[in-house]
């Protein structure tokens, strides 16, 4: 009997342009007309732009489907689309972790927290960060929250410190707490 993951071919597909209203939903439609699943996905407007990044999979004539309709669809939908081929993702030993940042806006928090989680070997698996306006002053709050894959070797003490650290010298709030599954 074949194992149907070795039997998947998987894409991601990334899409950049003007926001409008239907996007999704083309884009969705597309999908699902050559014979794919739409696994896995991120989407979100940033500026005046929609951006998105999907795991697509299914049989390889639908990938391939993809992979040619993909040009045709991104100029009449006025996006600017790639598709790439990749795996299915190798599952690692990890901790899932989410970490949470917040504080008063300014350049640099993304980079100093991001440092530290390299050099301990911790994986972002996600990381969405936006500005959120304080409710009476309107100050502009920075908030920045992340999936994290911390490596069962990392000493959680050590990690939990030196994020703690950095996040008082800025005057930053700092969450940083297990992700139970299921």
């Amino acid at each position: 009997m074949p194992d149907e993951l070795s039997d998947k071919t998987y894409l991601v597909l990334t899409a950049v342009g003007p926001d409008r209203p239907g996007l999704v939903s083309e884009i969705a439609a597309a999908i699902h007309a050559a014979g794919a699943n739409l696994e896995d996905s991120r989407m979100a407007i940033l500026g005046g732009e929609f951006a998105l990044l999907l795991l697509v999979s299914g049989p390889e004539a639908a990938a391939s489907a993809i992979e040619k309709a993909s040009a045709p669809l991104g100029e009449r939908l006025g996006l600017r689309v790639l598709s790439k081929r990749t795996g299915r993702g190798a599952r690692k030993n990890f901790l899932p972790y989410r970490i949470s940042v917040t504080g008063f806006d300014r350049p640099g928090i993304v980079l100093r927290i991001s440092e530290i989680l390299a050099r301990r070997g911790v994986n972002v698996a996600s990381l969405e960060s936006r500005l959120a306006y304080a409710p009476l002053s309107g100050t502009p709050m920075f908030v920045l929250e992340a999936d994290l894959q911390v490596p069962s070797e990392v000493a959680l003490s050590e990690l939990r410190r030196e994020l703690s650290a950095q996040c008082d010298d800025e005057n930053l709030d700092l969450t940083l707490e297990s992700v139970r599954n299921g």
